[in-house]
């Protein structure tokens, strides 16, 4: 919640996330039953979604006592935007960070958002250059950010026997859903708790899993649908009850979802109308969103559709800009 001085300032950036707006779509819904709002979470000071996330992880460490400015490194595996959010926060807060990017997502537009905000970025190798973390990602099947698992390998590595070393683990780390449960309790105030449908993709799995414990609980009704992007040559569903998982490495809040049964339904959509929905929404709505949040619209409009929507609302997250996605135009949550 943002915090004001009596003369109007704020004394810190990290005041300003959460309490972002909600959008009504009024161009692409056109004609149909229902209506589609967007959580405009690119409205955080980094830019997505994660900064709730990467502050409530750090302050939640240095509540326990485990970190403080100074004494610790901050590190983790990440191809986007959780990179871009601990890098923010940990320059407000005077941390080091180190992250470690998968090499087909080290993009020179990524490396220098980081390295102006100080961090240190390790390129990590995979296939045939990296065979053990070749191995990990294979046994555990490619799905979302299963990119990260060589970078997570080192991270362990790294952490154990280091004590200035603290592994954010934001795949497991529980203050990440409990981050992104504020989101729900934003949501039902700025619809007065009118949602009908709730549409999130699955990556950490945070974002679905912290808006639909709290939304499930306020309005028993809710039907929240996780989307996947379609499957590619040894993908392996997250969800699915014959999954395996390597505990410490994959699993964890994803596993979560799964295990609870949180998700009412498994939607998939391809790049080609992810893609297609982004441009659409930037010439209709003016919106310059990201290719996943523009997966979830494209979700919220079939939903929308349904004659039985007439009158009700379908939610979703607009989690960045289309400006994370000028190299590479691609959904992978």
């Amino acid at each position: 919640m943002t915090t004001e001085n009596r003369d109007g300032t704020i004394n810190s950036l990290l005041d300003l996330i959460g309490n972002t707006p909600l959008l009504k779509l009024m161009n692409v819904t056109r004609g149909m039953e229902g209506n589609v709002l967007v959580k405009l979470e690119n409205r955080n000071p980094s830019g997505s979604i994660k900064d709730r996330m990467a502050l409530k992880i750090i302050e939640d460490a240095e509540k326990e006592g485990i970190i403080s400015p100074g004494r610790n490194t901050i590190v983790e595996s990440s191809s986007g935007n959780t990179a871009i959010a601990l890098s923010f926060v940990g320059a407000v807060k005077g941390y080091k960070v180190k992250i470690r990017l998968h090499e087909n997502t080290a993009c020179p537009e990524k490396m220098r958002y980081l390295q102006r905000y100080g961090t240190e970025v390790v390129i990590i190798k995979c296939g045939e250059d990296n065979p053990e973390a070749d191995k990990f990602a294979k046994d555990a099947g490619l799905h979302g950010a299963t990119i990260e698992i060589p970078g997570r390998l080192e991270c362990l590595k790294e952490e154990q026997g280091n004590e200035g070393v603290y592994w954010a683990r934001q795949f497991s780390n529980p203050s990440n859903w409990q981050a992104q449960a504020q989101i729900g309790k934003e949501l039902l105030i700025q619809t007065q708790g009118k949602i009908d449908t709730f549409i999130a993709s699955i990556g950490t799995g945070g974002t679905f899993l912290g808006v639909a414990k709290v939304l499930k609980e306020a309005l028993p009704h809710v039907k929240c649908i996780a989307l996947q992007p379609t499957g590619w040559e040894g993908w392996s569903d997250p969800l699915l009850p014959t999954t395996k998982y390597i505990p410490g490495i994959t699993g964890g809040i994803v596993k979560e979802i799964r295990d609870s049964g949180i998700a009412d339904e498994l939607r998939y959509l391809g790049n080609a109308e992810a893609y297609e929905m982004a441009m659409r929404l930037s010439r209709e709505e003016g919106l310059n969103c990201g290719i996943s949040t523009a997966a979830c619209i494209f979700i919220a409009l079939q939903e929308a559709r349904k004659s039985e929507m007439k009158g009700k609302n379908v939610v979703t997250i607009m989690v960045d800009g289309g400006d994370r996605y000028v190299k590479d135009m691609i959904f992978i949550t």
